[in-house]
């Protein structure tokens, strides 16, 4: 079978250590005939993360180890980018698994596409024995998304480890907003829809232990942190269809005004139903500040709900 276009493997590592054996052994098990490079950047671990990727690897081909000082994931990611020298980068988050035939599967769709990004399903587990890594689909279905940066304001599409996506477009869009430390995928997300169309694929890709300590595992500053990407997203680009930035004023409105009623059983007169029931009259002027106000809903306590 032909030789498929190259995949640097991207692993931003910062205190995965019990997870490490497991996620490495998969990337080496990636199936498919292409070139690979493995970048490993080390967020400034203190469990022995480092050494650990370096005793791992010592006998495996180009790869690329670098150390930090901390950054957050976002910063991580973008050194991991920076250092990829293939046409494809899979990323893989440090405690995730991928299947054996991930990256393969992914690379067949996008390479006979004009998409920036394909990506693939995601399990959640709690013990590896009861998964299946060795799944492969032949010919999966595949569709492209219809409006993709609408879908993306809507909610995060994926994870990054359920993704592979073409280096330039990372490159030619700086890769992750570091302005927010975490959410690494989603500003990546918004800045990739806006210019190129996104594939989603019917094919087992990504796995995610339950009980990994994931920094998403927060609602709260999860959806702070995802509201605070689109504001930053749309202070960027301006040029955003008006029609785009009332949607998102609405979504984030709705996202600020579900939060504070389920946590604190506010009611129609919270001032975030108010701002909630603006959003559907607005004409969007403004978005990006109407969206950042919104960041304030998810520090609000119950009494000044």
């Amino acid at each position: 079978m032909a030789e498929l276009p190259g995949v640097s493997f991207l692993v931003p590592v910062f205190n995965k250590a019990p997870h490490l054996p497991a996620v490495l052994r998969q990337i080496s098990r990636q199936t498919g005939n292409f070139p690979r490079q493995f970048v490993f950047v080390d967020d400034e671990s203190t469990d022995g993360s480092l050494e650990l990727v370096r005793e791992l690897t010592a006998d495996w081909q180009n790869v690329v180890i670098q150390s930090q000082s901390n950054r957050g994931s976002a910063g991580a990611t973008n050194a991991c980018i920076a250092l990829a020298d293939q046409p494809y980068i899979k990323f893989v988050d440090a405690d995730d698994l991928i299947s054996d035939a991930a990256s393969e599967t992914l690379l067949r769709v996008l390479d006979a596409s004009d998409a920036c990004l394909a990506y693939g399903n995601v399990t959640r587990y709690v013990d590896e024995n009861e998964i299946d890594l060795t799944e492969r689909v032949a010919n999966p279905a595949t569709e492209e998304l219809v409006d993709a940066l609408r879908l993306a304001m809507k909610n995060s599409l994926f994870n990054p480890t359920q993704c592979l996506v073409r280096t330039a477009s990372v490159q030619e869009t700086g890769g992750c907003d570091e302005r927010v430390v975490h959410s690494q995928e989603y500003s990546m997300t918004l800045r990739l829809a806006r210019r190129w169309p996104i594939l989603r694929v019917d094919a087992p890709v990504a796995f995610i232990p339950e009980q990994a300590e994931r920094l998403s595992n927060n609602e709260a500053r999860q959806l702070q942190r995802v509201t605070r990407a689109l504001a930053l997203f749309l202070r960027d680009y301006e040029d955003t269809d008006a029609a785009l930035q009332r949607f998102a004023c609405r979504r984030a409105a709705g996202r600020a005004w579900h939060y504070v009623r389920r946590r604190a059983g506010a009611g129609l007169g919270s001032p975030w139903f108010r701002r909630y029931v603006a959003s559907h009259v607005s004409r969007g002027n403004n978005a990006a500040d109407f969206i950042d106000a919104c960041c304030e809903a998810f520090d609000t306590s119950p009494s000044e709900a």
